[in-house]
């Protein structure tokens, strides 16, 4: 409707029976429309929402598994199925072998466990390689692309 000032296009919008929003009050002139106030804020919040959403649902979640060294054949399939799990959710998985007393000493058994891990998930792969740090050894499972 071109430029007009602010009585103007207060006049404009009660003739009208619309509101007078201010879209970019840092213009100059600012800029507003004459529209159903109502309808225009429950669209952004509708907008800001979905976009909210859409940031969650691409969220990278690391999920974390403990194993042993001595862990029984059962406990480590059950272990493995719910990596697996979280891979399909396309999750991260840390894996991380805790060392007690004498297993410190037999620190090479656990990339014995590591190498079992990634034979029983078939789509998953080592983003961070298996790697001793002090009484733990940690490897970050993904997702095969």
């Amino acid at each position: 409707m071109g430029v007009m000032s602010k009585a103007q296009a207060l006049a404009l919008a009660d003739e009208h029976k619309t509101d007078l929003v201010v879209i970019s009050p840092d213009g100059n002139p600012p800029v507003a429309k004459l529209l159903n106030a109502n309808k225009y804020f429950y669209e952004q919040k509708r907008k800001e929402k979905e976009t909210a959403k859409k940031q969650r649902e691409n969220q990278i979640v690391v999920k974390e598994m403990q194993f042993r060294l001595g862990i029984d054949q059962h406990d480590f399939e059950t272990k493995c199925k719910n990596i697996s799990k979280f891979l399909e959710k396309n999750n991260k998985v840390k894996c991380q072998i805790r060392y007690k007393g004498r297993e410190n000493a037999n620190k090479q058994q656990g990339f014995v466990v590591m190498d079992r891990i990634i034979e029983q998930i078939k789509i998953g792969v080592w983003e961070t390689k298996p790697a001793i740090n002090g009484n733990r050894m940690i490897g970050i499972l993904m997702r095969k692309e």
